[in-house]
């Protein structure tokens, strides 16, 4: 027999524990105890998996052939891209479409203070200068007069960032580059299926990157699309992903490149998961709508507002609180795993001497008063009422910091 129940323990006051215990009783009493923990991420995985790995042991085939071409012309169907090339992670593919452009070394990149680390650490690594914005308090993206603000003699390229789901302002800062005569490269990692004005995020630039990590809206465990529209920059990231040569087999190299390529199996995995992308969108927007909706009315919140030209498939439940550290130790306490907002780039150590100084105060209050929530295919109903109630609980109460 097996027993599901949510327990407080009962005197603990302010720090009043809520958990999921699930007993399994036998014939001699109880033979197990587990508590459920909400995990903040869960790839959605299946039989459709399995049988697309399958086929690749069953064609004895591991590396780079049908099911990566096969998952290539999907993405190319679905973000409308004239090529698509394939890199390991999403951080390499940045690094991969940096080295593509081939820009000017030492010359100026802006960025987004607000975003992942890789954003930076590509184009450091590509010989860059990252030259750091602030971002819309509001869509928590860099705005396009926040970049046309940021170019000097020096500037080569500008990095939009697509941020939790929805479109960064893509087309207007594409025409900030084209006004200026700067690459456009998009970070669009967070951003597949997602549209902006009916473009897909990610091709409103030179090269854009999509990422399939764990957490994304589909993965492949790890992996990203590079994106881009000229012949040419496609051709450069073909060679440079293939160790400077067309195909492989062949041993002449007519460039120098490196091996950014993935698996089959990573590909097979991708393209069972294709299938999955429309009942994604729709299961995350719902969740996102029951938090909203059980979250309204909460005058220490503060939500993530969408672009309404932007299309929007919710990475996670982004709040603002003043009181998230309060907020986040009673969720892991009640057994829900949270994550903090981006610590910004502008403060990162690693980044100290390989930027000017500058001031970013939405950065600085997205990471101070950020949390994001779980909105991943294996959260029930059930696990975002409990994190609604221990949000509200806690907010309830008078703040525990003086």
């Amino acid at each position: 027999m097996h027993g599901t129940w949510r327990y407080t323990p009962a005197g603990t006051g302010r720090r009043a524990i809520k958990l999921l215990l699930t007993l399994n009783v036998g014939k001699k009493g109880v033979k197990s105890m587990q508590f459920h923990r909400i995990q903040q991420v869960e790839p959605w995985l299946g039989r459709s998996e399995l049988e697309a790995l399958n086929g690749c042991i069953e064609r004895n085939w591991l590396t780079e052939g049908p099911a990566a071409a096969a998952f290539r012309q999907s993405m190319s169907q679905l973000t409308g891209a004239n090529h698509v090339a394939l890199a390991p992670n999403g951080t390499l593919g940045l690094f991969l479409a940096l080295l593509a452009l081939d820009l000017p070394r030492g010359s100026e990149i802006i960025i987004p203070g607000f975003t992942f680390m890789a954003s930076a650490s590509a184009a450091v690594f590509a010989g860059l200068k990252p030259v750091l914005v602030d971002v819309d308090p509001h869509t928590f993206t860099a705005r396009p007069e926040a970049f046309e603000r940021a170019i000097t003699p020096r500037t080569s390229a500008l990095m939009p960032v697509h941020i939790y789901g929805q479109a960064a302002y893509a087309a207007e800062i594409a025409q900030v580059g084209k006004r200026h005569g700067l690459a456009v490269i998009e970070d669009a990692a967070q951003a597949c299926g997602v549209r902006y004005r009916g473009q897909h995020a990610g091709t409103f630039g030179d090269v854009g990157v999509i990422s399939f990590f764990a957490d994304k809206t589909i993965t492949m465990g790890e992996g990203a699309a590079v994106l881009s529209r000229e012949q040419r920059l496609a051709r450069r990231i073909s060679l440079l992903r293939n160790q400077g040569r067309e195909s492989s087999g062949s041993f002449i190299h007519e460039s120098l490149g490196m091996n950014f390529r993935v698996t089959d199996m990573q590909c097979a995995v991708g393209q069972a998961q294709m299938a999955r992308l429309p009942q994604v969108k729709i299961d995350r927007l719902r969740r996102y709508n029951l938090f909203q909706e059980g979250l309204t009315g909460l005058a220490q919140l503060r939500f993530m507002k969408v672009d309404p030209n932007s299309e929007f498939i919710p990475f996670r439940f982004p709040i603002l609180c003043p009181r998230m550290p309060e907020l986040r130790d009673a969720l892991e306490l009640a057994g829900v795993q949270t994550r903090s907002m981006f610590y910004p780039l502008h403060r990162q150590p690693c980044l100290a001497g390989l930027i000017d100084p500058v001031d970013l105060p939405i950065c600085d209050t997205l990471y101070g008063e950020g949390l994001c929530l779980p909105v991943h295919q294996g959260l029930q109903d059930s696990d975002v009422h409990h994190v609604i109630d221990v949000i509200r609980n806690t907010l309830s109460r008078k703040s525990s910091v003086s």
